[in-house]
């Protein structure tokens, strides 16, 4: 290769930001759920559209693609009666109401929508998590696997909150696409992502993930996706390194689409 690597963009950090890193709804509906969540000792994380966000607001050329004001948190559930014991504690706040039918979802003040995901000891062996009260099934592998590594992230003098890291949002939009294909903003999530993932950690490549860019050709004209792409599946590897299982899942995934992009990444999830 003769053409110069790149040099690293300055990192920005969330102090700078000029808009909050959470709508203030969402922020005021975070506060007044974690003292419930503290009272029952239950940990949660922040997934979904707003762990995106939150995730690409650490840089201003890295705008999200949606907005909303549906909110998903996983929480660590050892059974179904403390999942309906947390949820009738949510209710008698007065700041929550209960779905009619759908057991895991809450409205916050009749405006935000709060989707609680349990997992942990309340999954099965086949790690699905089946409720009674309404009768629901949910399976959606991936969340044990993420929670060791969660980041913290300091929302205002008040809130911390732990949030699902860039790969785990891949890898958890990776699978909903394999059991939804109909689900193409995934597709579209995560090539986003691919997009600007070297402005947001740039530091990080040049720190811990230097080889990678000595991989591919300088002159190839999508090379820093390529490298992003490939260090992304080092990190879904780390990930998933205590869940064989699921990262056969995700390597077949990748296989299954022949793109460079997903090339990449599975020799990143394949790489010693």
């Amino acid at each position: 290769m003769t053409a110069e690597i790149p040099k690293p963009q300055n990192a920005l950090n969330k102090t700078t930001l000029t808009e909050p890193l959470l709508h203030p709804e969402i922020a005021a509906m975070l506060k007044d759920i974690e003292p419930v969540f503290k009272a029952y000792s239950i940990d949660y994380y922040v997934v979904g559209a707003v762990a995106r966000d939150i995730q690409l607001s650490t840089d201003t050329g890295s705008a999200a693609l949606r907005k909303t004001n549906d909110v998903d948190l996983a929480i660590l559930i050892r059974n179904e009666g403390q999942f309906r014991e947390l949820k009738q504690a949510l209710a008698a706040t007065g700041h929550f109401t209960l779905h009619p039918t759908e057991t895991i979802k809450l409205f916050y003040h009749g405006a935000i929508e709060v989707d609680l995901l349990p997992f942990g000891e309340i999954e099965e062996a086949d790690r699905h998590v089946r409720l009674t009260d309404p009768r629901f099934v949910f399976h959606m592998p991936g969340f044990k696997e993420i929670y060791p590594f969660v980041d913290s992230v300091q929302v205002d003098e008040e809130l911390n909150i732990k949030v699902c890291t860039m790969e785990g949002i891949i890898l958890l939009k990776l699978i909903s696409n394999n059991d939804r294909p109909q689900r193409t903003k995934d597709i579209t999530d995560i090539e986003h992502i691919i997009r600007v993932y070297f402005d947001l950690y740039s530091g990080d490549i040049y720190e811990e993930h230097f080889d990678t860019m000595e991989l591919y050709e300088t002159t190839e004209s999508d090379y820093l996706q390529l490298v992003c792409a490939r260090v992304i599946g080092r990190k879904l590897k780390l990930l998933l390194n205590d869940s064989e299982s699921l990262s056969q899942r995700v390597a077949v995934i990748l296989a299954n689409r022949p793109t460079t992009w997903w090339n990449a990444m599975l020799n990143g999830l394949n790489d010693a």
